[in-house]
């Protein structure tokens, strides 16, 4: 494991009994000598260089990927022994010790000793540059470099510094940085989600712990729009932002969550997403301020925070109801036939996104002083209301920023064909065909929807023996989907129906309007 904090933690004298070959020794468990002590011993010898404590575990800080690693046996035997020297003393008697490594056994017994995990600094979260943060009395400042006990993140990067741009000219900065890519005809929606996004990955932590915050979707009329690299500029705190595939099925989901946790992350970048977005895992993450799964390999449960900023682009994307209500999207079109038929003034390469890092984070945070200078002005009736049931801290914050800056307000709903939530639009579009107080058999609302190409990734499973009808799977999601919206109503329709079970079920739209 990469631990180049070491350095960066400032470390409490510490008189050790001996020392051997100029390190402090620390004594065996054995005779007359407890693993606990042993345990306690190493511990405070060890809390200054790069070890810390996260939900009774051990982690340390990897650097070069930007993350928390759980602290394994295996590695702690050897990592020890940068810092102590471990001894046995003679069975001859006397003053004589003997330096022996660690057993992994022993190793195994530190890790889950209260006594060593008690010795070692808080962490809870990892920050690649100063960010801000929300301080218990209520102010908002940038985190000091180093583990700050308050908040429990550390924060690297010492020579990466940022001082606050004024609002002219962060806007300037922000407004030239992305001036170039296709935003549509959209009142300038598209554009304040995105400056959103950014400010909820720099910013996040101006916002009361345990807040919720959105899923930030980019989407796009055709590839090569460039809804990858403007999704990438929304990380731009972390140097570089990992580009990563959707997990394939629910348990992958749960697996790359539940490591985001344990790492500690801060961002997520899901790129080129297709189909339907359905996961439970996925769901849960988003409407929780924590998640709980259990290790890899082991047998303990790990919970943290579910705090990393979801960012994922997609071409035709769709996704539940549940989703959208937690998510906000960012919409590019391309005019140009051909993608490779559009000219750029300038490169947004990852050198160049690098190059300009440190200018575009001093404009973000001219954006949050400016605004807290200002009293923390709050944003519209509109966008303090809108999201109030998915996420009001974040509204009350980072949404508030985005208006005081004069990006308008992010959290308009948005309009666009063939991505999102299509199960809403097309219930509300089958309703509209229904006759009211008329029964309909579950084939009829399939025929209506095949005709009406509503409920497409429904409809276009045919059974491979029948093509003329769904598949069984088709058939029960279908089903599914339809019993969601039994008693509902969908915008200014009447009400969807759903009665009797099984084979007898029956369908209507009431007449009560």
């Amino acid at each position: 494991m990469n631990n180049l904090a070491n350095n960066l933690v400032p470390q409490e004298e510490i008189t050790p009994i001996i020392t051997i070959n100029g390190k402090p020794a620390v004594r065996l468990p054995g005779d007359f000598h407890l693993v606990s002590e042993f345990a306690e011993n190493l511990g405070r010898l060890v809390k200054g260089h790069g070890i810390y404590v996260r939900k009774g575990i051990a982690f340390t800080l990897n650097l070069d990927t930007q993350r928390l690693e759980p602290a394994t046996p295996t590695w702690l035997r050897t990592w020890v022994e940068k810092h102590a020297v471990p001894f046995r003393n003679s069975n001859q008697g006397g003053d004589i010790q003997i330096t022996k490594s660690m057993s992994k056994d022993n190793a195994e017994a530190v890790l889950a000793s209260e006594q060593f995990l008690d010795q070692l600094p808080k962490v809870e979260r990892f920050h690649p540059c100063p960010m801000p943060v929300l301080r218990k009395d209520g102010s908002i400042e940038l985190l000091p470099i180093g583990l700050d006990e308050e908040s429990h993140t550390f924060t690297a990067d010492p020579e990466f510094l940022i001082e606050p741009d004024s609002l002219i000219d962060a806007r300037m900065v922000l407004d030239t940085l992305l001036n170039e890519f296709a935003w549509p005809d959209d009142q300038g929606r598209s554009k304040a989600v995105h400056i959103a996004a950014m400010l909820t990955v720099f910013a996040g932590g101006i916002m009361p712990p345990d807040s919720i915050k959105p899923v930030f979707f980019y989407t796009s009329n055709a590839e090569g729009s460039g809804k990858t690299t403007l999704a990438q500029l929304a990380g731009m705190p972390y140097r570089s932002t990992p580009v990563e595939t959707a997990p394939k099925d629910e348990a992958e989901w749960q697996k790359k969550l539940l490591t985001v946790a344990i790492s500690g992350r801060r961002l997520l970048l899901l790129d080129n997403l297709k189909g339907h977005l359905n996961s439970g895992a996925f769901e849960a993450y988003t409407t929780s301020s924590q998640f709980t799964g259990r290790i890899l390999g082991g047998s303990k449960e790990f919970t943290g925070e579910a705090g990393a900023t979801v960012l994922i682009t997609g071409n035709g994307l769709t996704i539940t109801p549940d989703l959208r209500r937690r998510s906000l999207f960012v919409e590019l079109f391309l005019k140009e036939l051909r993608a490779e038929d559009r000219k750029f003034k300038r490169i947004l390469d990852p050198y160049a996104i690098a190059s300009m890092r440190r200018e575009v984070l001093c404009a973000l945070w001219g954006l949050v002083h400016e605004w807290d200078k200002a009293r923390r002005k709050d944003a519209s009736v509109q966008n303090a209301s809108f999201y109030n049931s998915s996420f009001p801290r974040w509204c009350e914050s980072i949404a508030a920023i985005v208006e005081f800056a004069g990006y308008g307000c992010p959290t308009i709903p948005a309009e666009i064909d063939g991505m999102g939530d299509t199960d809403t639009a097309d219930i509300s579009s089958l309703l509209e065909v229904m006759e009211s107080g008329k029964h309909y058999e579950f084939s009829d609302l399939t025929n209506i929807a095949i005709e009406q190409g509503l409920f497409e990734r429904f409809t276009s499973d045919l059974d491979p023996g029948n093509p003329l009808e769904l598949s069984r799977r088709a058939k029960r999601q279908f089903a599914s989907i339809l019993k969601r919206y039994d008693n509902r109503r969908v915008k200014d329709n009447p009400v969807f129906l759903v009665q009797g079970k099984g084979h007898s079920r029956r369908y209507l739209k009431s007449s009560d309007t």
